[in-house]
């Protein structure tokens, strides 16, 4: 009797395991459809939902959504300082109205050009801490400048410093966890944002902290977008060393990187997020004017994408920028090309090879509309990891975004817009100086097999 009552049921639960995966599929396709992302994205997930529901339908729920909904109901907004202040470049009015903090002037900025200026940098700032130490990374490497790092932050920690250590589930996860233990024992506070394995609810392992943020005393950053490495820096950065670029901020903008931080922190310990940090009026000057903008899943919008977007419609002489990878959406790609066709000079520079093989793919159907329209393409011999842009001379940013789809949509990040002469006019020499160590690249036409491939991998490439 049992054994007929299996042989019902089996069917009928399949029957009704079908039915529930129908209407799941049915589900998230009309999620993906009312979702704002690339085509390409889209197209690939709706494939792999409708023809392998059994693979598509998992992934999706796990790597799927790149916005953290759940979260953002518990974080709310990041709690940036409030400020008033005003400044007319559209780009600056634009990302007020997005809910991002005022310029502040007032600051001092100073830009590393290299490994070792960024490594005494670093470690000249963690030695002036008498209170705190914050740092969030997205990468802190098993190796001789991961290993000086926690030495630094141990010591500091066995000297009465308070120290909070934020990594990256992905980012950082080759670092044994028995390298945190000493720290641990002598106080320093370890997180993890998303790690790898995580409740589901904590959000999606896809989602990752591409911050880098060091806090001293609430009163000095340093950021960019160097790792802790040996390839982004050392006491002796070896002629291998990757071209990065990053800097260290004094002022009122700190306080936006320590908003920032507050809230990844509390978001990776599950604790509500503080208070806003308020500003008081600095003065009406034009020196060290800097806005701080994050970006990322833990965002309603996409102020360093709409920020980048709006730069390039209102670019009238020049647009000079550094990326390692180059995979924009079609809203950026089509601004740069148009820039081009109406006479805007368009340079930007790339590693001739980068560390991402499949970046170096999916850039080249963009970098060959970008050359037919007029824009100059630089390859540089080195794998250059800086990600930086200039605008007429009137606005610069710098931070951890990349130019790709991952960066602008997918992971969180943050940069520093500059208005003040001083910093646009370092940047913008700095950018022209790796620009004259570049050849010049002409994209070549490609055969239907590159296309093919090309196209394929563009399918992947939010996810690269």
């Amino acid at each position: 009797m049992s054994s007929a009552l299996l042989g019902l049921e089996s069917p009928l639960l399949l029957h009704l395991a079908s039915i529930i995966g129908v209407l799941l599929a049915l589900v998230l396709v009309s999620r993906i459809l009312r979702s704002p992302r690339e085509p390409a994205a889209t197209i690939a997930w709706l494939a792999l939902i409708v023809f392998l529901p059994i693979i598509g339908v998992p992934l999706y729920l796990a790597f799927g959504e790149r916005k953290l909904d759940a979260a953002l109901r518990r974080k709310a907004v990041i709690a940036l300082p409030e400020h008033a202040g005003k400044h007319p470049h559209p780009v600056h009015s634009l990302l007020i109205s997005l809910g991002m903090p005022a310029s502040t002037t007032g600051n001092r900025v100073d830009f590393h050009a290299d490994g070792r200026v960024a490594w005494r940098a670093l470690f000249s700032l963690l030695e002036t801490a008498r209170r705190r130490i914050d740092i969030a990374i997205f990468i802190l490497a098993d190796d001789e400048v991961g290993k000086a790092l926690l030495a630094c932050l141990k010591q500091r920690a066995e000297q009465g410093v308070s120290v909070r250590l934020l990594l990256d589930g992905v980012g950082s996860f080759p670092l044994p966890k028995s390298r945190l233990r000493p720290l641990s024992d002598a106080g320093v506070e370890i997180a993890w944002f998303i790690p790898v394995i995580h409740r589901p609810l904590r959000g999606k392992t896809n989602l990752r902290n591409h911050r880098k943020i060091v806090i001293v005393d609430d009163t000095k950053a340093w950021t960019g977008g160097r790792n802790i490495a040996r390839e982004y820096l050392g006491p002796d950065c070896p002629s291998d060393c990757w071209t990065d670029l990053s800097f260290t901020q004094q002022g009122p903008s700190v306080a936006s990187y320590r908003a920032i931080f507050e809230a990844d922190w509390c978001f990776a310990n599950d604790r509500p997020a503080p208070d806003a940090i308020v500003l008081d009026d600095t003065a009406d000057a034009t020196e060290g004017r800097v806005q701080v903008v994050p970006s990322g899943p833990d965002i309603a919008d996409d102020p360093i994408y709409a920020a980048l977007l709006t730069a390039s419609y209102e670019a009238r002489q020049r647009l000079i920028a550094v990326t390692p990878y180059y995979i924009p959406d079609r809203g950026i790609q089509e601004a740069l090309r148009l820039a081009a066709l109406r006479g805007i000079e368009i340079d930007l520079i790339l590693p001739a090879r980068s560390n991402h093989r499949l970046a170096d793919i999916a850039r080249n159907r963009y970098l060959r509309e970008l050359a037919t329209a007029g824009a100059r393409i630089w390859l540089l011999p080195t794998m250059t990891h800086a990600k930086a842009v200039v605008i007429d001379e009137r606005l610069a940013l710098a931070g951890s975004a990349n130019l790709d789809i991952r960066s602008l949509f997918l992971n969180c990040e943050v940069v520093s817009l500059f208005y003040s002469d001083a910093e646009i006019r370092w940047l913008s020499d700095w950018l022209v100086a790796l620009r004259e160590r570049a050849r010049r690249h002409h994209p070549p036409a490609v055969g239907a097999t590159r296309e093919l491939v090309e196209g394929l991998v563009e399918l992947v490439a939010y996810q690269l």
